[in-house]
Parts: structure tokens; C-alpha cells; sequence
């Protein structure tokens, strides 16, 4: 009868350590050669070892499908987090950090983004009827044409942002496409390439 498998990695941990010390008594090789013949040895043997486990990026709470309308994550630090296809109608997102987070497909509508940080962002497809971008850092985000919806784009920074050329177009005809983003200090029109 084979031992059990916590018994053979025991036992297998123990003849390697053995193996390994010189007639002095120290250790023939460091830490990350003994787990690499460790786990050579095991494979070996037809032992299977636990592989480490990593968070996925962001962590926490995915938001995605859920339905948050209302809600207030104002100042709330939110990178990397997903919101694809979330329900976020009148939810506020005042001055929160949204680096990195996607938010294609999502029901934005009437949804508050003022002052938020949203770098790197992805707001493909999004309904943004209403939404307000005032002073929010779009810096490298990805929009589409639904962008044209939102109510207020005053002082927001769409310093390489990826904006339909049409799109970028039809927000510098707006007269809410305005102002100084008073955390990069980016004139709206400069970050659309607006003609003067």
C-alpha cells in the first residue's frame, strides 16, 4: 500500500534536507534550489504540489451585472475594479480613484464622475446619457461615441484618451467643452485637440 500523499512529501522533504548538508553540517544549496528539487522529485514521483494563488487584479468586489443604482462610492479608492455591465443609474462616483476600471456596457446613465481619477479606464459602449465628466481625469481611457451623451464635460482631461475622431469632434462643438481641469490644470479643448 502507497503512503499518503502528506506522508510521501514528508518523507521525500526529509531525505532531500539529508541529501543536501555538507560534513559540516550547513546546507549544500539555498532555499529556492531545494524547493526547485523538491518539487522536481515530487513530480518525480507523480506528486502533485499546491501551486501559489494570486488575487485578481484590483481584488475585492467585482461589480459586474450587478445593479448599484443610487449608490454612493464618492472618494472611494476603486482601481482596477470591474464594473461591466453594472446598473449604475444616478450612482455617485465623486472624486473616487477609477484607475484601470472597466465599465464597458454599463447603464451609467445620470451617473455623477466629477473630479473622479478614472486613467486608463474603459467606458466602451457605455450608456452615459446624462452622466456627468466635470473635472474627472480621463487621461488614456477608452470612449466611444456614447460619450456625446453625457450632461456636463467641463474641465474634464481627455489627455490621451482614445476618442472616435467624430466623436472628439462633436465634443468640441458643445459649449460645456470648457474650462481647466483643476487637478491637472489640462484645458478641456487642448486635451480634444479642439481647433482654436
Amino acid at each position: 500500500r502507497l503512503p499518503s500523499t502528506m506522508t510521501s512529501i514528508t518523507l521525500l522533504t526529509t531525505v532531500l534536507a539529508l541529501a543536501a548538508r555538507t560534513p559540516d553540517g550547513s546546507s549544500a544549496f539555498g532555499r529556492k534550489a531545494f524547493v526547485l528539487q523538491g518539487a522536481t522529485a515530487a513530480a518525480a514521483l507523480g506528486l502533485s504540489l499546491p501551486l501559489p494563488t494570486f488575487a485578481v487584479s484590483g481584488g475585492g468586489k467585482d461589480y459586474s451585472t450587478l445593479t448599484i443604482s443610487g449608490q454612493d462610492f464618492s472618494g472611494q479608492k476603486l482601481s482596477k475594479k470591474e464594473f461591466r455591465q453594472t446598473v449604475a443609474k444616478g450612482t455617485s462616483f465623486r472624486g473616487a480613484d477609477l484607475r484601470g476600471c472597466s465599465f464597458a456596457r454599463a447603464d451609467l446613465e445620470r451617473a455623477d464622475f466629477t473630479g473622479a481619477i478614472m486613467s486608463g479606464s474603459s467606458l466602451e459602449g457605455a450608456n452615459l446619457e446624462g452622466a456627468i465628466l466635470k473635472d474627472a481625469q480621463l487621461d488614456a481611457a477608452y470612449l466611444t461615441d456614447s460619450v456625446e451623451q453625457v450632461a456636463d464635460l467641463s474641465g474634464a482631461d481627455f489627455t490621451d484618451a482614445l476618442v472616435p475622431p467624430k466623436t472628439a469632434a462633436t465634443l468640441c462643438a458643445r459649449s460645456d467643452a470648457t474650462g481647466k481641469n483643476q487637478y491637472t490644470n489640462i484645458l478641456t479643448r487642448d486635451s480634444l485637440f479642439c481647433p482654436a
